[in-house]
Parts: structure tokens; sequence; C-alpha cells
């Protein structure tokens, strides 16, 4: 598996960023690839999330978890009400977004939870997006 490719697309008619990363996924290049959407003239911090782990290696220890959300912490910017939505697959993905989820708390007024499929994650967002309308925004993300 190679470097992290990310990508992102923030639907702003939608109330919605959606990430899609590909490869393994280590902590330093995560922080910055979140800057980028942070300063994003179409950001903010009401936005929903739905964020593609399905083709991520993790290779972040729960200290990364935890210096990541410390992190976040000192960025008032993005502290807002939003739902955050994980899709996973392996256990690999599973394990970091279960501690992340555990960690939130402190992150203010922000839900997150973890999903296996698209259509549920949408549901869970309330989105008036659909599965294969997700589908085509991450198919145009992964090039």
């Amino acid at each position: 598996m190679q470097h992290i490719k990310s990508n992102y697309k923030i639907l702003q008619n939608k109330d919605l960023i959606i990430e899609y990363h590909e490869g393994i996924l280590e902590l330093n290049p995560y922080k910055t690839f979140k800057v980028k959407i942070f300063d994003d003239p179409l950001y903010t911090n009401s936005l929903n999330y739905i964020v593609n782990f399905k083709n991520v290696n993790f290779k972040m220890t729960p200290d990364d978890i935890e210096e990541y959300c410390n992190y976040l912490k000192q960025i008032p910017k993005i502290l807002g009400k939003k739902k955050i939505a994980f899709i996973t697959r392996t256990p690999n993905q599973i394990v970091p977004a279960t501690i992340y989820k555990m960690k939130q708390n402190e992150l203010g007024n922000q839900t997150v939870d973890i999903f296996s499929t698209y259509e549920s994650a949408l549901n869970w967002l309330q989105s008036d997006i659909t599965p294969n309308e997700l589908d085509l925004v991450f198919n145009e993300l992964k090039k």
C-alpha cells in the first residue's frame, strides 16, 4: 500500500464535506491535509463530514490520535456543531476510528459515528445526497 492519497470536496448546498483517503495514513500527513480543508474559502465549522477510510491502512497509535485531538482543540475556527461519519471496512480502520470517536467529546459539539455502508452513513447524517451520488463523488476524488 502506498503513501496516503487524500482528496476532499465541499458541497455547500448539501452542508457536507466529503473526504476520500487511500494508502497508509499517518498523523502528520493527515494534519497537513486537514489544514487544506480548514483554509478552503468554502469551509465553515458547521458542515457535516463523510470520511471514506475503506482503502486506508492506519499507521496511528492511540497516542497519535490523542495528539490529533489536542491539535484540533487549538484551532477554534473548526469547533462547531457537526456530525462526522466514518466509512470503514476492516478492524484496522475501525479501531482508530473508535478511539477518535471516544476522544471527540473533548472537541465541542461534534458527534462521530462509524459505518460500513454509504446508505447508513447518509441516513445518520440526514443528508439528501444519494448513495449513488456519493459514489460518483468518491470516484471523482480517487483520480
